[in-house]
């Protein structure tokens, strides 16, 4: 089977038919994350430790951050530029980042539209309310 044939089955969600070898393959990954980001979950570590390609990912489907590697879900300056390509990759970051004030300020005061996927405990905050206004 060529990457052709197996982004078909990729193409028909069958997942399950596709080498896993393909999975470690950044063409093949890289395309088949085009069409849909959920198909980030198939692919393999080391690509989604990969900071460049994480972002290319997350750049077309922020959803996709929820599939990366959690060492990137906890380095803040890689959460800051994945926010900067897609707002929602907030919502995906390590706990430990979303439930801290200072982070979520300098998130704020760099993209003000991840306001939008700033935790509950955060929305009535004054201080976090004054950097989005």
């Amino acid at each position: 089977m060529n990457k052709w044939e197996a982004l078909e089955f990729v193409l028909n969600d069958y997942h399950d038919k596709v080498p896993l070898e393909f999975w470690s393959d950044r063409e093949f990954v890289s395309h088949t994350c085009h069409w849909n980001g959920f198909n980030f979950r198939f692919a393999h570590s080391e690509l989604k430790k990969d900071k460049e390609f994480v972002l290319k990912v997350i750049k077309n489907w922020g959803y996709s951050f929820q599939y990366a590697d959690d060492s990137l879900k906890k380095n803040k300056e890689f959460v800051i530029k994945a926010v900067s390509y897609s707002s929602s990759a907030l919502k995906y970051a390590d706990l430990s980042l979303r439930t801290d004030k200072e982070f979520i300020l300098k998130v704020l005061q760099i993209y003000k539209p991840a306001y939008e996927y700033v935790d509950d405990v955060w929305k009535n905050d004054n201080e976090i309310l004054n950097t989005i206004i």
